[in-house]
């Protein structure tokens, strides 16, 4: 087999490289090659839509069938790729048969981290990445059932969030002493505690699991204060271990974290082959560092650019970084870097569902996470973000909501 452009990987990033691509190209060859049985698809849904049963497989899958068949791409589904020859230009798949390209991408994004406790591998024993995985989650989550999840961000909140309004009964256990600590000021964790637990889910930080107990499926799970719960399933939303073994063992640059580096236009250290997605770390214009994001947005936006680019656009990849989770009726927004911060800066009130923090790390803005602003807003919080102004010169101003955000840009 012999492609122009070859994929690795079906999620968003490759799903919608095989758009960027036809953007550019309408006549090379192209194939995507997935380990799983699903054409691409994007994974939001699993933690919110899909798991609480609001919404069916076709708000997952990216496209149709019929869209990969009348754009002329091959779908190599259930099939893995064992090894990459990037001086051949082929890959190796496991049943033995290579596949010649042109330009690959690697879009092969992580796989759902199990936690190494003693009974973890009984049934009802759940991880949530895959449509396989939700499927098993719905199957367990019956009304009245009584659901642990391990896990205190996003994934683990969005997860407890969906499976009590299934009805299931749920207890989140968590090692950091507050809901999302990663990226919610103190009041905003009290504020989500508060929500969740009017929705009856009962929640112990600082608190994780000794042991997984039960015969065939889980049954109970002792915690490491000794304390017993009655379960009936268990969710762990503990982050992923990226999927970049294939571009190790090619010889591309993988950093110690295992993330691929690539350059603006999304290229490895092989001209020839490109990353997007989760596994992907690119230099940022905003923050001038190379950054990692694993959410929906970077994985659309950078699967489109990596496809056009390898089709011959050669256009750099600037776009300011982004995601958005939904818990029961709140809706958050995040642009920017969160993944260092030390002072915030509050614009409305939690009490009225309409409030902005901006974070700041070393005095200088370095991101937004905001819920119910004015539509007005959403530019200029973005434009500050990429401004970065110090946090002297904006404090008072982005506080105080009678002020323009525009006239803060100057």
């Amino acid at each position: 087999m012999e492609y122009t452009y070859v994929i690795i990987g079906g999620g968003l990033a490759g799903g919608r490289a095989c758009q960027g691509i036809r953007r550019e190209d309408a006549e090379g060859s192209v194939a995507l090659i997935t380990a799983e049985r699903h054409g691409p698809y994007q994974r939001p849904p699993l933690s919110k839509g899909y798991l609480t049963g609001t919404e069916d497989l076709s708000k997952v899958l990216l496209k149709s069938d019929d869209f990969y068949a009348e754009k002329q791409i091959d779908l190599l589904t259930g099939v893995r790729v064992t090894e990459i020859k990037p001086e051949a230009h082929q890959v190796v798949l496991e049943d033995g048969r290579t596949v010649a390209y042109g330009k690959l991408l690697l879009a092969t994004g992580g796989r759902a981290w199990r936690l190494p406790v003693r009974g973890a591998d009984l049934g009802h024993v759940h991880t949530l990445r895959t449509i396989e995985d939700c499927d098993a989650i719905r199957g367990a989550a019956q009304p009245d059932a009584r659901a642990l999840v391990m896990g205190g961000s996003f994934i683990g909140s969005e997860a407890a969030a969906s499976l009590a309004q299934r009805g299931a009964r749920v207890v989140m256990i968590f090692p950091e002493s507050r809901l999302l600590t990663r990226v919610a000021p103190e009041e905003l964790s009290a504020f989500l505690q508060h929500k969740f637990e009017s929705h009856g889910i009962h929640i112990l930080p600082g608190r994780t699991a000794e042991s997984l107990e039960g015969d065939d499926k889980i049954e109970r799970a002792v915690l490491d204060n000794g304390e017993s719960l009655e379960v009936d399933l268990a969710v762990m939303g503990v982050g992923i271990r990226l999927n970049t073994e294939l571009a190790r063992a090619a010889g591309l640059t993988v950093r110690e974290d295992g993330a691929v580096v690539v350059d603006e236009f999304l290229r490895t250290s092989d001209p020839d082959i490109y990353a997007a997605g989760d596994i992907a770390a690119w230099p940022d214009p905003t923050f001038g560092k190379q950054l990692r994001v694993e959410h929906w947005d970077v994985a659309y936006n950078q699967g489109m650019r990596a496809g056009r680019n390898m089709a011959g656009l050669a256009r750099p990849y600037t776009i300011l970084p982004y995601f958005f989770s939904d818990l029961f009726d709140l809706s958050f927004e995040v642009w920017g870097d969160l993944s260092a911060w030390d002072q915030t800066v509050r614009r409305g009130t939690l009490e009225s569902g309409s409030f902005a923090f901006y974070y700041f790390h070393q005095g200088q803005l370095v991101g937004v996470l905001a819920l119910g602003r004015p539509e007005g807003e959403r530019e200029p919080m973005q434009a500050l973000v990429k401004a970065r102004p110090a946090y002297g010169t904006v404090a008072l101003g982005l506080a105080d909501e009678h002020q323009d955000l525009g006239l803060l840009l100057g």
